[in-house]
């Protein structure tokens, strides 16, 4: 069995960032790739993350998951002086895989959870000298703006479809927050009947650590629920202490597993 590399790149990926398991009858038994992430405001702990994803039969298995280690070695220098986590995700009803994972040192503590917040009394105390207002999404300009902001801030997971899908719910609001109107921070709640998601939320980082993420999401919550809205959820990685310092400041409740996150510190 051979490790190859595809002769160009795949999905935006290196082709050293891809790999393919081929038996000797020149047949491909399985894949992996590994895709370099620099996170320090999702985890300011360890801002380098290394994701990686391995498909194979047993007989590949192995190699390939020794051909990624080989390269996060290798990527590793791209930042030597920050510490870097390798990590990939599963299905928490995978045992197999969980199985894999463990016997090669792998720490399986860390997911994505759903929780449930509380709402807050009253309508939140906004700090001095910020004013908040809702984002304008009117155009396909405002809408990429916002985007544009997420993205700006690791918030990747929304896109343009999802972006339109949660403005049509029966619950939608997009809030930004301003200090001396100049914007530092947004936040997105949608849903329908009376219950809504915490999409995304962000704060700019020169404004991080002053409450002002939990002064934004209380005034959006208090909004909601002027709305008819009594619940309110969130989905949150569970080795990302800003979001755990967020959700705990709102009785955070955990309701569901969705994502196990296998992953082992490199440095």
């Amino acid at each position: 069995m051979t490790i190859l590399h595809p002769l160009q790149p795949v999905n935006n990926m290196n082709p050293e960032d891809v790999f393919y398991a081929v038996d000797d009858l020149g047949t491909q038994v399985g894949y992996a790739w590994i895709l370099y992430q620099l996170q320090p405001g999702l985890y300011p702990d360890c801002p380098v993350n290394l994701y990686f994803a391995l498909e194979g039969d047993a007989s590949s298995r192995y190699l390939l998951f020794g051909a990624v280690i080989a390269r996060a070695r290798v990527l590793l220098n791209v930042n030597p002086q920050l510490r870097a986590r390798l990590y990939t995700s599963l299905d928490p009803q995978d045992l197999q895989a969980r199985d894999f994972f463990l016997s090669n040192g792998f720490d399986l503590s860390e997911s994505d959870s759903v929780v449930s917040l509380q709402i807050p009394f009253g309508d939140g105390r906004i700090p001095m000298s910020c004013t908040v207002a809702a984002t304008p999404l009117n155009t396909w300009e405002e809408q990429e703006s916002l985007l544009t902001r997420l993205s700006m801030n690791e918030i990747t997971y929304l896109d343009r479809n999802a972006l339109m899908e949660v403005m049509h719910m029966r619950h939608f609001i997009a809030l930004g927050l301003y200090r001396n109107a100049m914007l530092i921070g947004e936040t997105i709640l949608a849903g329908q009947g009376d219950a809504v998601e915490l999409v995304a939320i962000y704060i700019e980082p020169s404004s991080r650590h002053q409450g002002m993420g939990r002064a934004l999401l209380h005034r959006s919550m208090a909004i909601m629920a002027a709305e008819g809205v009594t619940q309110v959820t969130a989905r949150i990685m569970t080795r990302s202490l800003p979001q755990q310092h967020l959700a705990a400041d709102f009785g955070a409740v955990p309701l569901a597993v969705n994502t196990i996150f296998p992953g082992m510190y490199l440095n």
